[in-house]
């Protein structure tokens, strides 16, 4: 009888972890699929997310609001364009606000216009969207270079840094002319002044 007794103690004491085991593996199985029942969200893209014209040329990327999980509500939105520089590209007005159901989605454009005088740099457009505790943003790249075109490849960045380096370039052969004539004047004067009895 005791050893009944013992061998019955040592088959507990092996299906124990076991048993323990299985317990923790179901309390992860729901405790995870309860957070990911609980974490209604909402996405925003870019079609395209890089954009590349020529100045004065105007671009148009469309961005799409949807719902994650199950998400249904309304998002407030905003955008700008970075840097803000004298003349560069001008965004439309974009809706403040788009509601959307769960499983749904919807789009609106963004509108980017340039001028000939716009400065040759890649411009970060950014799209927020803020609903209650949730926030994304989305950053759509804007090249205004020569030979670009809507939706076109990317070119290497012509930017504001390059345009001040050319004007730069262009004061010092400026003034080394200036230098240079003034270098030759003198010197036309000195054999004038050594010619004469």
């Amino acid at each position: 009888m005791q050893n009944s007794y013992i061998s019955s103690l040592s088959n507990r004491k092996s299906t124990l972890p076991f048993a323990v085991s299985l317990v923790i593996l179901a309390s992860l199985v729901i405790a995870t699929t309860a957070a990911h029942a609980q974490s209604p969200d909402f996405s925003l893209s870019s079609s395209p997310s890089n954009l590349c014209v020529n100045p004065g040329v105007n671009a148009v990327a469309v961005v799409t609001l949807g719902s994650v999980d199950g998400f249904s509500g309304t998002v407030n939105l905003a955008a700008n364009v970075d840097p803000s520089v004298t003349n560069g590209p001008t965004l439309s007005p974009i809706p403040s606000s788009e509601t959307v159901g769960a499983g749904q989605s919807v789009s609106f454009n963004l509108d980017l216009s340039t001028t000939t005088s716009t400065p040759l740099y890649t411009y970060s457009v950014q799209v927020s969207g803020l609903s209650g505790g949730t926030f994304h943003r989305i950053v759509v790249q804007l090249t205004v270079a020569a030979g670009c075109s809507v939706g076109g490849v990317v070119l290497p960045t012509a930017g504001l840094v390059q345009t001040n380096a050319f004007m730069v370039s262009g004061l010092i052969v400026v003034g080394l002319v200036g230098i240079a004539g003034a270098s030759l004047g003198l010197y036309a004067s000195r054999r004038k002044l050594t010619s004469n009895p």
